[in-house]
Formats: structure tokens, sequence, C-alpha cells
């Protein structure tokens, strides 16, 4: 089989390496990473709670140690590489600071010297093009559909590298060149969609676009898995509850873009982004405070430090949190000494959209079960390593769900500010 190009441009600033932190570049395992990702979120459909069947079928479409992955993918060419301490991303009094916001300590820290932000790892700057070289083996062209429809999610909500979830990473398939495969190839196109795909989207569904392509070839694939496991027919499942892991569902995602009119570059999408976010964790005005702006979350002021309460809805925007060097909140499995830190990762995820002088963000969730089973969340305070589990606090799948909501609905119906307040 010959090899099909993809072109592709990065839309935001992409963190991506093997470690180096002077090198960026872009990984193919960091790709089919992602593509995995989704493609559990389309199995998800027909699997629901089945682990067996979702690995049987996910090993079908993009390999395991046993079979070779029908899809290949290499990039021959790597785009330009930049390892700049303040980059033009991170100039300006709002956008330096609320763009390194989104970015976080691991890949900013604040200069003391040069009173300004700065950028400590390498990053393929937006706006490169790229080749993504595609092939199609053998002849399981059910599989095709569904390994390409995965890369297509994968591309068109999710992105490359680290911080996705904050709009970093995000990478547009803007060509398709060269002679695409006879079967096995979607009907639709594989380019990234416009600015109108995300504001018509409120929910994570595989109705358009090369996602829906594939359904009748994953349901093929599901009942002959099925088969092979000597499993029950299958057919859409229906979720008594929020699902342990992320799946495409009308019920249990949710999506929108900001009101309001569009900004004109991706970087002012992002300093909104990180100043709303910050407000919208921290709810309370606090004059008065040694920092601007004067916030704290409500979590902080009422909760960490009353012995009586234990509700810490924020935690339900992922975890830990760390308050101070000396006061965390994790969610942790087990008690004292034998009790092991586990970390939830926000279920808020959000990138630029769109082109040219028209963008939005665009926000999304999937509404899963927060916590696994036997795990709890507590105080931990302490210096350093020393930290002790404290009191037990309460962060319920329903804070999750709650947190996630209020924002995607506030963020998309208010035409200016949704939670900043002057």
């Amino acid at each position: 089989m010959s090899w099909t190009t993809l072109r592709l441009r990065t839309v935001t600033p992409t963190f991506n390496s093997d470690g180096d932190p002077e090198l960026a570049e872009i990984r193919v395992s960091s790709i089919r990473g992602e593509m995995h990702t989704w493609l559990r979120a389309m199995a998800g459909i027909l699997a629901g709670d089945d682990p067996t069947l979702l690995r049987a079928m996910e090993n079908r479409v993009l390999g395991s140690t046993k079979r070779a992955s029908p899809i290949r993918l290499r990039v021959p060419k790597q785009p330009d590489s930049v390892r700049a301490r303040f980059p033009d991303f991170l100039q300006g009094r709002d956008q330096g600071r609320w763009i390194a916001y989104l970015l976080g300590p691991g890949l900013t820290n604040w200069s003391r010297d040069d009173s300004a932000m700065e950028l400590n790892r390498a990053f393929v700057p937006a706006g490169q093009e790229f080749e993504l070289k595609v092939r199609l083996d053998g002849t399981d062209h059910d599989a095709h559909k569904c390994a390409l429809a995965a890369l297509w999610l994968s591309l068109t909500y999710g992105g490359i590298g680290a911080r996705t979830r904050r709009g970093f990473g995000a990478v547009r398939i803007v060509d398709v060149e060269g002679p695409l495969p006879e079967q096995g190839w979607p009907k639709s196109s594989l380019t990234t969609p416009t600015l109108e795909h995300y504001e018509k989207t409120s929910y994570l569904w595989p109705g358009s676009g090369p996602a829906a392509d594939a359904m009748p070839s994953l349901m093929a694939i599901a009942k002959e898995a099925a088969k092979d496991l000597s499993k029950d027919k299958v057919g859409l499942h229906a979720w008594k509850g929020a699902p342990p892991y992320p799946v495409l569902s009308r019920e249990h995602t949710i999506a929108g873009v900001t009101g309001g009119a569009p900004f004109s570059r991706w970087e002012s999408v992002l300093t909104q982004a990180g100043k709303e976010l910050r407000y919208f964790r921290a709810s309370e005005d606090t004059p008065g405070v040694q920092y601007k702006p004067e916030i704290k979350t409500r979590e902080w002021l009422e909760v960490v430090h009353d012995e009586g309460r234990n509700d810490l809805a924020l935690g339900g925007m992922g975890l830990p949190i760390v308050f101070k060097k000396d006061i965390e909140v994790h969610a942790d499995s087990g008690v004292g000494q034998e009790a092991e830190k586990l970390r939830r990762a926000s279920p808020l995820r959000f990138k630029p959209v769109g082109e040219g002088d028209r963008w939005k963000l665009f926000s999304y969730s999937f509404l899963t079960e927060f916590l696994p089973q036997d795990a709890s969340v507590h105080l931990w305070e302490g210096k350093g390593s020393s930290k002790k589990q404290g009191r037990r606090l309460t962060v319920t799948t329903e804070d999750s769900h709650t947190q996630v909501r209020d924002w995607v609905e506030g963020m998309a119906e208010a035409e200016d500010a949704a939670f900043v307040r002057d």
C-alpha cells in the first residue's frame, strides 16, 4: 500500500518531546496515544462496561503486542523547534500572566531578575506545517475506517503533547495529498472542521465526519469480537450511571463555545480563558491580600480552616490541589502511612478553535465517575515529603459534573466576561 500525506498545522504551541527540555518535536507515539483514547471513547458506545470486549475492539483497530496495527504513521520531517525563555505568547502583562497560568508551574516560572514569566521548555510554535504520512496495511477495512476516525477525533477535539486540556498542542488537518485507498478511507473529509462545527456542538457524539462514517464498521467489529468472546449480542450501551472512562455520549458529555463576538487571535482566546478559569476557581473576593487579583477559593476560606466542614466541591475540577507548600488536598487509597496518593486529571478540557481572525474557546467534558472505587480524599499537611494524611474531605462525581456544567454553560451564555469580576 502507498502512503497518503496529511498536511497538519499547529494551532497553538505544542510541547512534545522525548524528555529533552531543549528540543520539541511531533512524536508519533503521542499521536497514537491520543488515538487510543478516542477509539475507546467510540468503542465504549457499544462495549459499555465490558472491559474484555473494549480491549478486543481496541486491539483489532490499533494493534497489540500480539497483533500489528493496520494503520502506519510517520512524520518524515519535523517542524521547527524553538527554545525561548520569553516567547511572544508570554509577552504583555495580561497575556503573559494568564497564558502562563494555563501552562502551569511545570512549564513556566517567575523570573525575579526579569520580572516576567519564563518558559522552561522548547516548543513547536503555532502556525508550523508538517506532514503526517498514513498507510493502511492489510485488508481489514473496518479497522482502517475506525483508526482514521480515531485520528480525526483526536485532532478535532484533543491535541498532541503536554497541557492539551488547557488548549496547547492543538493541531489542524488542513489538507490530504496523494493517492487515497479505494477501501477503508472515510467518505467524509479528514480535514479539521471549521468554527461553525464547534458552534453547533453541545455534546460529543459520532454524528458527522469520519466518526459517523466509521460507526457501521465499529458495529461490525464489536459483533465479531463479541462472538469470539462468546458474549451476548451488542448494541448501544445504556449506562445506568456515570461511565468509568471517557465515552462519546449525548447524555454523558457536554460541550460549547464562548458566547459573544469571536476573538481575533488564539492568544486572546487563551488569555481570556486563563483569567476566567482563575476567577471561576477562586469565587471569593478578599480585599487586602498581597497579590492581584484579590480573590481566594471558597474551599480555602471556609473548608480548609474549618474542622467542621468537609465539602470540597472544587476538588471535582481535578486533584491534587496545592493550597500552600505545606497544605495540599489529594485523592488517595489507604489510610495513614499505607496511603497512596492518586492523581485525578481535570475533567474540563478546552482549546481555541477557528481560523484567521475568528476564534472562540471550545470547552467540553466527559461526565465520568470522578474517583475510582475505594478511593477517598484527604487534607495532607506538613513539610516536603513528611506530609501526613489528615482530615477526610468529600468530593463527589456530582461535584465534578456540576463544576464543568457551570463552566461550559456560563462561558456559552456570556456576551462578555462570564466569571471575571472587576
